[in-house]
C-alpha cells in the first residue's frame, strides 16, 4: 500500500517537470515565431541571399548644339553561381577562349564554395549571344552598360576632346575630365540583384532577381562645340606634327561667359580603349600642367600698374638692357640684335617688343606687393573652379615672402618668369582684359536634364572686378597695337582686328652638374633649347567675343628660337574658320576688289 503510494507520487513530481519544461519551450517558442519574428526573418534573408550592385544606366554627354559625345549601351556581363557549376573542367575549357580569361583562373573560380562571382564584366554583344546558346549549368548573364564615346578625334587612335571628357571605368566610376567630376550627377543610383542560398551555401535554383531597379543618371549638356573643337584640333595636331613638339594645348572661349567652346590637348588617347594607353596621356594638361608664361604675362603687368596710376600710356622706361638686381642681369629676347637696348620706350613698345627690361621697369614702379596682388586678382596662383577634374592652381610668389627674392622676383613676376600658371587661368585672365574688367569662370558644362525631364542651367558666380572699363579698354588698344605694330604680326586676320600677346618661356629640368668639390650632383635648371612656346588672342578686338590660346611644349627649335610653324602662325590659320563656322562678321575693312 505504502509503495503505491511512493510510486503515484514520483510519477506526479515527474509529471509536473516535464510539464514545467514543455512550458518552457512552448514559451521560448512563442517568442522567437512572434515576438523576435521579424528580426530573425531579416537575419534569415541576409544570411541566405547574397547582393550583388547593378549600375544605373549613366546619363548621357551632348555639345552645345545637341551632338552625341558620350553614351551608354547595353552590354551583358558573365557571372557564375559555382553550386550549380556541375562540370568545372568543362565548363573552363569552354568558356577560356571565349572570355579570354587563364583556364586554371576559371576552374578555380567554377571550383569556389562562394555563391555568386563575376567571370568577365560587359563583354561584346557575340560573346553573350554564344553564352546565351550554350545555357551552361550555373552560368548566366547580367545587363549591364558599357560607355561609348562615338567621335572620332582629329589624331588618328583619338576620340574629340578625349581629355576633356574623361572616360568610365569598367566598375562605372567617371574618371578624369567631366565624366570624373561629374559623375555623381551622371551615374544615377545603383540597384541591387538578389540570389538566394540554402543553408549548405548553396544557390537556390532560379532564385536570381532584381530587388531594387536602379534609378539613370542625369544627361549632361556641354559648352563645347564639336564643329570648333574639331577645327581645333585638326589645326593644332598639324602644328603639333609639325614641329615634332613633346605637347600642344589650345583653349577657345567666350570672354563674357566663361563658356569653353573648345579644349584640345596633343598627344590624346582613344577613349574607348583607355585601359591600352599610357595613364599619363588622363590628365588634361589645359588645367593639370603648370608652365612658365614669358610675356604674355606683360598684359597684365601693364594693366595693373595704368589702373593704379602707377603710369600712364605715355610714360617712358629707359631699356638698356643691363637691368641687374641683386646680381642678376636681366635681358631681352632681341639682345643680339639691340645689345644696348631701345632706349627711353613707352608701354605700348613694351607690348611690340616683348620687352623684359621695360616691363620688369614697369612692375618695380608699381611696387612687389602690388603686382602680386593685381596677379592673384586675375585669378593667378588659385584655382578657377572650372569644372573638370584635376585642375591645379599654378604659383606666383609674394616678393616679400621667405620663399622669394624681393625686387628681383618683382621684376621676374613682370616678365613671366619664375611664376606658373595653367592654359585655362591664362584665358580666364585675358578675358577680364577683354570684356571691360569682369572675371569669368571657365566652365564646360552648360546644364544638364534629370530624370523628369527638366534642364537645369549652371548656376555660375558673379564675376569680381578687377579693372576700371576704362583701363580694360586701354589694354586692349595696346594689345591690338601688339599685333598691327608688333613682332607678332603673323597673328594678323584679313578683315578682323586682333588683340594679342606672343609669349616665349625656358623650361627648366633636372641636370647632372659636377660641384667645386668634383662631386657630381643633380640640378633642376633651364635647359637650352627647352621651351614654351604661346599665343594668346581676343577677336574681334573691336566688339570682342572670344579669346584663343596656343600653347606648344617642346616643339624643335634652332638659332633664336626658330621653329617649323610658330604659335601666332598656327592662330592665324586657325581664327578664320572658326569666325567662319560662328558667322562673326568682320569688323575691318579689307583691300578693294578690283572692278571686273
Amino acid at each position: 500500500m505504502l509503495a503505491r503510494t511512493d510510486s503515484r507520487a514520483r510519477a506526479f513530481v515527474l509529471l509536473l517537470l516535464l510539464s514545467l519544461i514543455a512550458a518552457a519551450i512552448g514559451g521560448r517558442l512563442a517568442f522567437w515565431h512572434v515576438i523576435e519574428h521579424d528580426r530573425l526573418s531579416a537575419m534569415a534573408a541576409e544570411q541566405l541571399a547574397q547582393n550583388q550592385e547593378i549600375p544605373a544606366e549613366r546619363g548621357v554627354i551632348l555639345d552645345a548644339r545637341g551632338q552625341l559625345l558620350a553614351t551608354s549601351v547595353q552590354v551583358f556581363s558573365v557571372y557564375a553561381t559555382p553550386p550549380q557549376v556541375r562540370d568545372p573542367q568543362a565548363e573552363a575549357n569552354i568558356l577560356a577562349s571565349l572570355l579570354q580569361l587563364p583556364r586554371a583562373d576559371l576552374v578555380s573560380k567554377l571550383s569556389s564554395s562562394k555563391g555568386w562571382l563575376w567571370l568577365r564584366r560587359r563583354v561584346d554583344p557575340i560573346i553573350s549571344d554564344t553564352i546565351r546558346a550554350l545555357a551552361l549549368p550555373g552560368i548566366g548573364l547580367l545587363p549591364e552598360t558599357r560607355r561609348v564615346y562615338p567621335t572620332a578625334g582629329a589624331a588618328p587612335g583619338s576620340t574629340l576632346a578625349a581629355q576633356l571628357i574623361g572616360y568610365v571605368n569598367v566598375n562605372g566610376t567617371g574618371q578624369y575630365g567631366v565624366e570624373g567630376s561629374q559623375n555623381d550627377l551622371l551615374a544615377g543610383t545603383a540597384g541591387h540583384v538578389v540570389a538566394e542560398e540554402d543553408i549548405a551555401g548553396r544557390q537556390i535554383a532560379d532564385s536570381v532577381q532584381i530587388a531594387e531597379q536602379p534609378v539613370n543618371g542625369a544627361d549632361l549638356r556641354l559648352t563645347i562645340d564639336s564643329g570648333v573643337q574639331h577645327i581645333l584640333e585638326a589645326q593644332l595636331y598639324d602644328s603639333y606634327t609639325r614641329n615634332h613638339a613633346r605637347g600642344a594645348t589650345g583653349i577657345v572661349m567666350d570672354v563674357h561667359t566663361g563658356a569653353i567652346l573648345a579644349m584640345a590637348s596633343f598627344p590624346t588617347y582613344d577613349a574607348n580603349r583607355y585601359s591600352t594607353v599610357d595613364p599619363t596621356l588622363y590628365d588634361n594638361p589645359a588645367v593639370a600642367r603648370p608652365y612658365e608664361p614669358g610675356s604674355v604675362m606683360k598684359a597684365f603687368t601693364i594693366a595693373a600698374a595704368l589702373d593704379a596710376g602707377a603710369i600712364t600710356t605715355s610714360t617712358k622706361v629707359v631699356d638698356g638692357n643691363n637691368l641687374t638686381i641683386a646680381g642678376v642681369r636681366i635681358q631681352n629676347a632681341d639682345r643680339f640684335d639691340h645689345p644696348w637696348g631701345h632706349g627711353p620706350i613707352t608701354a605700348q613698345q613694351v607690348l611690340q617688343l616683348s620687352n623684359n627690361n621695360g616691363a620688369a621697369k614697369i612692375g618695380l614702379k608699381l611696387g612687389g606687393e602690388r603686382l602680386y596682388q593685381a596677379f592673384r586678382r586675375f585669378g593667378f596662383g588659385q584655382p578657377t573652379g572650372i569644372d573638370i577634374a584635376g585642375e591645379v592652381a599654378g604659383t606666383v610668389w609674394d616678393p616679400s615672402s621667405p620663399n622669394a627674392s624681393g625686387n628681383l622676383t618683382t621684376a621676374q613676376n613682370a616678365f613671366g618668369q619664375g611664376l606658373t600658371v595653367t592654359a585655362v587661368q591664362l584665358v580666364a585672365g585675358y578675358a577680364a582684359i577683354a570684356n571691360g574688367g569682369t572675371m569669368v569662370t571657365p566652365h564646360v558644362v552648360a546644364g544638364w536634364t534629370d530624370g523628369s525631364g527638366t534642364y537645369h542651367a549652371t548656376p555660375l558666380p558673379t564675376g569680381e572686378r578687377v579693372m576700371r572699363p576704362e583701363t580694360s579698354a586701354t589694354v586692349m588698344k595696346l594689345l591690338l597695337g601688339a599685333i598691327d605694330g608688333g613682332i607678332a604680326r603673323g597673328a594678323q586676320v584679313p578683315g578682323y582686328s586682333i588683340a594679342g600677346k606672343t609669349g616665349t618661356a625656358e623650361i627648366a629640368g633636372p641636370v647632372k652638374v659636377r660641384e667645386a668639390s668634383g662631386k657630381v650632383v643633380m640640378r633642376n635648371q633651364y635647359i637650352p633649347g627647352w621651351i614654351d612656346s604661346s599665343f594668346i588672342g581676343v577677336y574681334p578686338a573691336n566688339r570682342p567675343q572670344l579669346v584663343t590660346l596656343i600653347l606648344l611644349h617642346r616643339p624643335v627649335t634652332w638659332g633664336r628660337y626658330s621653329m617649323v610653324q610658330r604659335p601666332e602662325i598656327v592662330f592665324h590659320l586657325l581664327a578664320p574658320q572658326i569666325l567662319d563656322y560662328l558667322a562673326i562678321p568682320p569688323d575691318r575693312r579689307t583691300g578693294p576688289v578690283a572692278a571686273r
